[in-house]
């Protein structure tokens, strides 16, 4: 059962929304320049390998962020079938409220700062990066 009220259940439900239709622009928009500089073989053809090399690695970074968008969308997806269900807004792993102000951050999120933290630890970091 979710910790939330009805006000602000209709809140996450709309920030989930906005931000779904934003990430759907941002990967259309992404994939689209992608198409159009892999379709434009003159401008490939007159620049030189020093350029290529250069369109190559900014196709490659818009590629990553269509990627890193689109695991955010699934995210998103995610949060808005546990709002449906009523589990939204509750840590995964201790069954705790999450904090309005966490979610609002990150309406994608699953764990309450604690656990995340702990997680995180575990892990290596954020991103499991370790020195």
């Amino acid at each position: 059962m979710s910790a939330f009220s009805p006000t602000q259940i209709a809140e996450f439900r709309e920030l989930l929304s906005r931000r779904a239709e934003q990430l759907l622009a941002e990967i259309r928009t992404k994939l689209a320049e992608a198409r159009s500089e892999r379709v434009a073989p003159d401008a490939v053809a007159a620049t030189d390998g020093g350029d290529k090399a250069l369109l190559d690695v900014a196709s490659d970074i818009d590629l990553a962020m269509v990627r890193r968008d689109v695991e955010e969308l699934r995210e998103i997806e995610r949060a808005q079938a546990r709002l449906a269900d009523g589990s939204f807004g509750l840590c995964g792993d201790c069954g705790t409220a999450i904090a309005a102000e966490r979610l609002r951050a990150y309406p994608g999120a699953t764990r309450c700062t604690a656990c995340q933290s702990d997680e995180e630890r575990r892990s290596g970091g954020a991103h499991g990066a370790k020195l």
